[in-house]
């Protein structure tokens, strides 16, 4: 991963979401009293919604980051 590859860790991002969700779907078939609903409402099911802010969050910043190398890569110094 580059400096500022995004994307790279966006997919990471995206590969760790769908592992815990494989592996929570696998716990739920061993644990299933009240204390496993209230971890799964305090603490999983937030993420989902955070998981997708932060997705497009990261697609937004890499196109601006994308466009300010363009930018510096032409050379323009009409600022100076």
């Amino acid at each position: 991963m580059t400096c500022c590859d995004l994307i790279t860790a966006l997919g990471n991002l995206q590969k760790s979401t769908a592992k815990l969700k494989h592996k929570w779907a696998d716990t739920k078939a061993h644990w299933n009293d009240a204390t496993q609903r209230q971890f799964e409402e305090d603490f999983l099911a937030p993420l989902a919604p955070n998981v997708t802010l932060a997705i497009a969050a990261v697609h937004q910043l890499s196109d601006i980051l994308d466009e300010a190398f363009r930018e510096c890569e032409e050379g323009d110094d009409s600022f100076l």
